[in-house]
């Protein structure tokens, strides 16, 4: 490592030097007006998991491993205790600037060379590794895996995962400023609205789950801005997710209400989804089948009531309903998508729709005298 090699020359010079200078010599290149510094700033998402955005980029932390530009050298950072991810010098916020969370990592300029510098949020812990997020920054291609979890039927927790690269830094061209780190989410948000359509329609819902989306993959850094396609889906991980809910009642003709938790949306895979097709060939597709073709579905616990009449449900008792559902043109990273949910049925297991609306017919035909010839007289 090319600081290694500072300090090494650093050392040997003492040998013949006086007390005094041997101090000095000591911390060549360790002064505080050497010391790499870092900022930190994130791009907010288009608008269980917080969003990390500029007002509160400062709750989180991020490793930094960083390369020489020259010859891809190491410079920062190294390997996890693991063996299976790349582990950076950790960042944390303190009081008012972006600081060493272990002093004794503190990075220095070198004397020659330009430095790049790539990070990672959130600092990669143990528990993270477990449950599948690891990076790899030493290979040519820098890429972070990762995996979301059900979090809440789980005891696991998704994070908004980014990342920052700057290249080309040097201590000249840098000077006393920090190591600006410009953040980027590689993950999706998913929210969900609802409304009725009509004013005698009253829904409940209790929960919404989706099923079969890609919840695993691996993420290769990108030279401009992140997209969809610079993910990798692991396509045998597909499973169903639960949305985190407010209280939903939707009553109001029109009114959009909110079923997700606006603070705390789905965090998933960016990927294009397939939609349940409900028929094929003339034959319902029951939802079996769709799980067994990985085809996307909402499953939602509802009761839905015409006046004071229950349609769906009961007063006792909530009714699963099961909605094709897909994403048109796909997820792209840091990207917001809100879907509002338009009430009126949905699909059995059996692929069957549950509710149909009453709807009706109508004829005319020429108006004729009822009696051709004769008045009706009405007595009194």
């Amino acid at each position: 490592m090319k600081f290694g090699k500072i300090l090494a020359v650093a050392v040997v010079a003492t040998v013949f030097a006086s007390c005094s200078n041997e101090e000095e010599l000591a911390n060549v290149g360790k002064s505080e007006s050497n010391a790499i510094r870092f900022a930190g700033i994130s791009g907010l998402s288009d608008t269980r998991t917080t969003p990390i955005g500029t007002h509160n980029l400062t709750s989180t932390n991020f490793d930094v491993m960083a390369f020489m530009s020259s010859d891809n050298a190491l410079f920062m950072g190294g390997k996890h205790v693991s063996g299976v991810s790349d582990h950076g010098v950790k960042i944390v916020y303190n009081t008012s600037a972006w600081d060493y969370d272990d002093k004794d990592k503190m990075a220095y300029w070198p004397t020659v060379g330009d430095v790049d510098f790539y990070a990672v949020s959130p600092a990669i812990t143990d528990d993270l590794v477990l449950q599948g997020f690891v990076y790899d920054m030493t290979s040519a291609a820098k890429t972070i895996s990762y995996s979301t979890v059900d979090e809440y039927n789980s005891k696991g927790t998704n994070h908004d995962v980014m990342y920052a690269v700057t290249k080309g830094r040097n201590k000249k061209n840098n000077g006393t400023m920090p190591v600006q780190m410009n953040f980027k989410h590689i993950l999706s948000q998913v929210v969900f609205k609802a409304k009725t359509t009509s004013s005698i329609l009253e829904v409940d819902v209790e929960n919404v789950k989706i099923h079969n989306f890609v919840h695993s993959g691996t993420f290769t850094l990108p030279a401009g801005e992140p997209a969809m396609s610079d993910w990798k889906l692991s396509p045998a991980a597909k499973g169903a997710y639960t949305v985190k809910l407010n209280a939903a009642n939707v009553k109001t003709k029109n009114a959009v209400v909110n079923l997700s938790d606006m603070n705390s949306p789905l965090m998933l895979i960016p990927q294009k989804l397939t939609k349940w097709s409900t028929y094929s060939a003339g034959t319902a597709v029951s939802i079996p089948e769709a799980d067994k073709a990985k085809e996307c579905y909402l499953e939602i616990s509802m009761k839905l009531k015409q006046n004071d009449s229950y349609l769906i449900g009961s007063a006792a008792e909530y009714k699963t309903v099961y909605v094709p559902f897909d994403n048109a043109t796909g997820w792209e990273p840091g990207k917001r998508y809100i879907y509002t949910l338009i009430f009126g049925g949905g699909y059995d297991d059996h692929g069957e729709p549950i509710l149909s609306p009453i709807t009706f017919d109508a004829a005319t035909v020429d108006w004729a005298d009822a009696n051709a010839g004769a008045d009706v007289n009405v007595n009194f």
